[in-house]
């Protein structure tokens, strides 16, 4: 294979790792909550044993709040390889933080809606909300440190 056809293929695999597995920095317009459409979504929640666990809830009862309280949406898709690599991540956060954070979970082939309208192009995309007011995103995979870091200085 000649060294343009390695590049060829190369190239565009550079550019889909970049893209899936670390992210990219896109610059959106952050999305007030208020003409969101509702739908069911997953919370987590941490059980009595300590442990996390997904419960059913409805997107604007859990997002559009009136206190200060950080709400982690995760758009997220079950045959999404980088969205299982972040998942542990977003659950060890939940269960350090408690009851001072909500992470939700909106899986984007069940809510197409929702995807639609925050205009989710690529998984996964988590946007940072308080008071109804998105205040932070970003896309692909981050370590959880870098998640915390983020949230604290939200806090």
């Amino acid at each position: 294979m000649s060294h343009s056809g390695k590049l060829n293929i190369l190239l565009p695999l550079a550019i889909f790792i970049v893209v899936t597995v670390v992210g990219c920095d896109a610059s959106r317009v952050p999305k007030n909550i208020g003409d969101a459409p509702d739908g069911a979504v997953e919370r987590l929640v941490v059980t009595d044993t300590g442990s996390v666990a997904a419960a059913e809830g409805k997107f604007l009862e859990l997002v559009k709040r009136t206190d200060q309280k950080l709400v982690v949406v995760d758009f997220w898709a079950p045959w999404c390889g980088p969205c299982k690599m972040l998942s542990p991540s977003l659950q060890q956060i939940k269960k350090d933080w408690g009851d001072r954070i909500e992470v939700v979970k909106v899986n984007v082939d069940d809510s197409s809606a929702l995807s639609d309208y925050f205009e989710v192009s690529g998984i996964p995309d988590v946007r940072v909300f308080r008071a109804g007011s998105q205040v932070a995103d970003f896309v692909g995979v981050m370590p959880r440190q870098e998640i915390e870091a983020m949230l604290k200085s939200l806090e």
